[in-house]
């Protein structure tokens, strides 16, 4: 299991002219991600909830402590597939990730969670823990593509994030031809870093639409799927 520690993480809603303006610095500036070709990669994730649909609740409060498990691969490349928890406390976050394989995906995708009590993996154990007591369901997929670019100073990582759509046809997670409801035209811009932003990032990401939002694609995803 892979586990990273509490970064800050800030967000940003930009229309689509600022987004190639951004693109266009951020090159100048920084390195692009090495996963990512130009055209960055192509990110797929389904979403789970419980009962009471608790996690979309504690999004759109804005409680300052949430949690969600999704299963996340890119590139519609299913040999490295990965079961993730992202924790949120107020501003600050952090992802705990472990591999699964196509088959656990599908059958965790499909409400079969028996298998998961023989695994000795932290996450997975913790996963089918809440998901017994909570009820988690696969709830929701959501696409897209991300630009991502890294600078060493302050672990900084600046991702645009466009084409965003979803589904609701959970199990058809791994099928490239599903229909897809768009979310929209703008972009997400997404920066995280250790602990104090750099100048030169501050710099580069400053446009007249460049306003923090407390936007996820998950809860929009879901509040459009409604």
């Amino acid at each position: 299991m892979i586990e990273s520690c509490y970064r800050n993480e800030m967000k940003y809603i930009v229309s689509s002219s600022t987004r190639q303006l951004l693109s266009r610095r951020l090159k100048k500036v920084f390195k692009m991600d090495p996963h990512a070709d130009e055209n960055g990669y192509l990110v797929k994730s389904v979403y789970f909830d419980d009962f009471y649909d608790g996690v979309l609740m504690d999004n759109l409060m804005g409680a300052p402590l949430r949690e969600k498990f999704r299963i996340r691969y890119y590139n519609d490349d299913t040999e490295v597939i990965h079961l993730e928890k992202k924790v949120k406390v107020m501003n600050k976050g952090l992802k705990r990730i472990t591999r699964i394989t196509l088959d656990e995906a599908m059958r965790m995708i499909n409400g079969d969670y028996g298998f998961l009590r023989e695994k000795e993996d932290e996450l997975l154990k913790e996963f089918y823990a809440k998901a017994k007591q909570n009820g988690l369901r696969a709830k929701i997929i959501v696409i897209y593509r991300r630009e991502p670019y890294v600078f060493h100073a302050g672990n900084v990582r600046v991702t645009l994030d466009d084409e965003i759509k979803n589904s609701t046809e959970v199990t058809r997670f791994f099928d490239p031809s599903i229909p897809l409801l768009p979310q929209g035209r703008d972009c997400l811009m997404e920066v995280k870093f250790d602990h104090v932003l750099p100048d030169i990032v501050k710099d580069v990401i400053q446009t007249p639409e460049t306003r923090q939002t407390a936007h996820s694609k998950y809860g929009i995803s879901r509040l459009i799927q409604l």
